[in-house]
């Protein structure tokens, strides 16, 4: 187990790396991820079928269940106005995104190619809260079962929150939007029945399941288990990536376009670092304490875009413009949740004992010192 442990780690060390590299293995192979996509099985789902990505991405939110300390959780509950606001914060922040997103993208010269990242955006913007916010966030000391109440918050909505957004979506790129995308009904069907449907079967009740298990369980035998369940999150999450960026980036080298590829990666981009500061003012504007903010941040800038990928690729596969804003983004709010999370510098004299410092410095009058600062 010893040697499970040490491979979690340098994998989780190495995870954007070996995010990359899974997707340059499918732009360079992508018919087996674009198998693997396509195989289903015999049990129907809404409007649609069961996938493969679909058991994965369940098998990966129960080990997210599975990791919930219940115990830790009364705390946040007694005290839910921060739960309540940051939950609210990640699921209407999309819907007043998007449509400016949408209104600039109105210049861009093949409409085609604005409503599929519209549509992209919207689909992992409404997503719940990721999971990996819980542990980003304690890596930067914020306060992990805020986070963690957060994220199940945001996934029991999720069955609401996913179709509403879906609804935006379609408003933006149906009749009342400019209209080129030739699957606006697919926009509508998945708002009406595949969205609520996809996140209840796929997200919500593995979530549940995985709480219910670590409950019948006890805390010791669950955490003999958990090296494993992380090892096998793993590889899930790398699988995932390469079957999701298998059609979309496999058709992006087959036809390459820069100008989209560009466009999508600077559009998540900018919408990432959005997210990631609307969370950091609403943190200083309510006044939450530091441990409390930093939750509130990554609450607000992470979303679970491997659901989203995975609801994309099962309706738009053949569309590698709303899968590549999903994929960057995926990308990229690690990266900036990686510089939101680096702890700030103290000052060269803070971390010093007053009995350290020179003899001026102690007897200097609070607003020299202030100065110097």
């Amino acid at each position: 187990m010893t040697t499970v442990v040490k491979a979690v780690k340098a994998a989780q060390r190495w995870l954007l790396g070996l995010m990359l590299a899974c997707y340059v293995l499918a732009g360079v192979l992508p018919a087996p991820g674009e198998a693997l996509r396509a195989a289903a099985l015999p049990a129907p789902v809404g409007s649609g079928e069961l996938t493969v990505p679909m058991v994965l991405l369940a098998v990966m939110l129960f080990n997210a269940g599975l990791g919930v300390r219940l115990a830790e959780l009364r705390v946040v509950v007694r005290r839910p106005v921060r739960l309540v606001f940051g939950v609210a914060v990640n699921a209407l922040l999309p819907l007043l995104v998007l449509p400016l997103v949408a209104l600039a993208l109105r210049v861009w010269p093949d409409q085609a190619e604005a409503e599929g990242l519209v549509v992209g955006l919207m689909l992992v913007l409404a997503m719940p809260i990721a999971g990996g916010a819980a542990s980003w966030g304690q890596n930067a000391g914020g306060n992990v079962p805020l986070v963690v109440a957060m994220v199940i918050g945001s996934t029991l909505l999720s069955p609401l929150t996913v179709p509403l957004g879906m609804h935006v979506a379609g408003g933006l790129v149906g009749p009342g939007g400019a209209g080129a995308l030739d699957d606006t009904t697919k926009v509508d069907v998945i708002a009406r029945t595949g969205a609520g449907v996809f996140t209840l079967v796929s997200v919500v009740l593995p979530c549940l399941l995985g709480v219910l298990v670590r409950m019948l369980l006890g805390e010791e035998r669950v955490r003999r288990v958990l090296p494993a369940v992380k090892a096998v999150n793993l590889v899930n999450i790398l699988l995932l990536c390469y079957i999701n960026a298998a059609g979309a980036l496999g058709q992006a080298l087959a036809h390459p376009d820069p100008d989209l590829l560009v466009l999508a990666l600077v559009l998540s981009g900018a919408v990432c670092c959005l997210a990631f500061y609307c969370g950091r003012w609403l943190s200083c504007w309510t006044r939450c304490d530091r441990p409390d903010g930093i939750s509130l941040t990554f609450a607000t800038g992470m979303n679970n875009s491997s659901a989203a990928a995975v609801l994309a690729a099962c309706w738009f596969s053949h569309r590698p413009e709303v899968l590549l804003p999903i994929l960057s983004y995926s990308l990229l709010q690690k990266i900036v949740a990686g510089a939101a999370g680096t702890p700030r510098r103290p000052r060269p004299d803070a971390a010093l004992p007053a009995s350290v410092l020179p003899a001026a410095a102690r007897t200097a009058p609070p607003s020299a010192s202030g100065r110097q600062g």
